[in-house]
This record gives C-alpha cells, structure tokens and sequence, in this order.
C-alpha cells in the first residue's frame, strides 16, 4: 500500500508539468520566470543549461551619430561563451569581451558576474542597419536575432528657408526635431556665427520644450538690423537654417510674391545651377 501511495503522488507530480507547458506555448514571455526560450523552443529552466532571458526588447533604434546598444541576457552560461554576429555578412564582430573588428565602434560590455552581453555601436551610421545575432557556444548552438534601426536626426524650421518680416513686427521662428530617439538636451539659436544672446538687446526670447522636441525664438519690433540667417542648433541632430529679411514700407506678403516671381523669372534665364540673387528691392 505505501508503494501505491507513492508511486500515486509521482503520477500527480509528473502531471502537474503538463499544464504549465501548454501555458508557456500560449503566454510566451509572461512566463518567463519559469521558461527560458531559444530559438522559439521552451526550456524548462531545471534543466541547466543556457537560454535567452527576456526575449521581447529585440528592436532598436537611434540616430545617426549616437550610440546603440544591443542587449543579450543569457542565464545558466556556464562555460559557454556569448558571441555577436554582424548577420548581412556573418561577420563575428566580438567574442566574450574581445572585440574581432576592425571597426573600432564595435565593442562588447560585459561585467563580472553579469547575465548581460551588450553589444555597443559607438556613432552609429546608416550602414549599421540590419540584424545582429547573439549566440551561445552550446551543441548545437543557441542563438538570438536583434534588429537596429538606424534613423537620421535633423532640425526643421517650419517657416521654410527664407522669410520676409516688417519692420517692427515680430519674428518669429520655431524650429522642430524630427527623427531623434531622445529630446535634445539643449536647442541653440544663432545669427551668422554668433549665438543669439539675450545681452544683445531687448525683447529676444527662446522657449524649448523637450517633450515636443521644440524651440520658439521670438524677437521683438525687429528693425533691419536684425535681417541676417537664423540658425537652430540641438544638441543631437543636425542644424536648420533661414533667412530673415525685416524690411521698410511695403508689406512683407506682396514683397514675398515679387521675391518668387523674380527669383523664377531669373532661374528660368540663368540654368538650374546657378544661383538665384535676392531682389535688389529687399
């Protein structure tokens, strides 16, 4: 009888595997606590041996010009080594902590003890777009796809590339980050070189929101001496320019029309590569 007991609590606990697994088929990554997965096949974590560990953050993005960072969780490594893998030319870009590039931007940032193997693509170019794969020195091995996405980050001034303001009017100008994966920590103002300075005479003010990736400068009864190009500096893109021109007596509208219509009139007669002058009347 306590054999038949025994060999009935066994029976009971054996069971007991099977719905777990079918919940781990279903929820995935919900049950990652007590699920490792590799290629897309479940592993009981019990067992051993290595397995991917939080397999949902596999796309990346950043802007050109910043840095990436790719991430490899891996538990139960063992003795195994963690390698990276550039897939559009199945470079082997690092192994361990050693780099195998010649490509100074690629490197592996692992720290002791860690379960974390990060890649890191310092400037990242438009070129490093692409899969990258992290595979585990298993038999057969292991292995993990990754996706960068590399974006270009760029300032816009929504006004266009040239304006026409009269004097004693306002100008106002603002300028918009597009494509940037974090707000700029600072947006810059300047006129020719020089930085737009508040010092320089009264009425300037610049409101930047980093939520919106947003700066407004606003200058006050601008008079002709502020006419000149108007640059938007961020800190993490590049830089967008405009012309301002604040002029006397006619309006500003019909003054734009004319600028158009000569500047056509002149590009029709010059050639497409040659510059187009300003109006002698702005």
């Amino acid at each position: 009888m306590e054999m038949r007991s025994i060999a009935m609590k066994l029976a009971v606990l054996l069971a007991s595997f099977v719905p777990l697994g079918l919940i781990a088929d279903k929820h995935g990554a919900k049950n990652e606590d007590a699920f490792g997965f590799t290629n897309g096949t479940v592993k009981m974590k019990y067992n051993n041996e290595p397995y991917f560990y939080n397999v949902l953050k596999r796309n990346y993005t950043a802007a050109v010009g910043q840095p990436a960072y790719l991430h490899c969780i891996v538990k139960n490594l063992g003795d195994r080594e963690v390698s990276w893998i550039r897939k559009r030319d199945l470079h082997i870009l690092s192994v361990g902590v050693h780099t195998y590039s010649s490509d100074a931007r690629f490197a592996a940032i692992h720290a002791d003890g860690s379960e974390e193997w990060t890649l890191r693509v310092a400037n990242v170019q438009q070129r490093d777009s692409g899969a990258y794969e992290c595979q585990v020195s298993t038999e057969p091995k292991i292995s993990l796809s990754f996706t960068l996405n590399v974006v270009v980050s760029k300032a816009e001034i929504l006004t266009g590339s040239e304006v026409l303001v009269r004097a004693g009017s306002d100008i106002n100008l603002t300028c918009k980050v597009t494509h940037a994966v974090d707000p700029p920590s600072f947006i810059y103002w300047y006129r020719g070189d020089n930085m737009i300075s508040y010092a320089l005479r009264g009425g300037i003010s610049v409101e930047t929101e980093q939520l919106t990736k947003t700066s407004r400068l606003l200058i006050a009864r601008a008079t002709t001496k502020d006419s000149g190009n108007y640059t938007c500096a961020p800190s993490n893109s590049d830089t967008a320019s405009i012309l301002v021109h604040v002029v006397n007596g006619e309006r500003p509208e019909a003054m734009q029309s004319d600028a158009r219509k000569a500047k056509k009139d002149k590009k029709t007669t010059s050639g497409p590569d040659r510059p187009c002058p300003v109006p002698d009347n702005i």
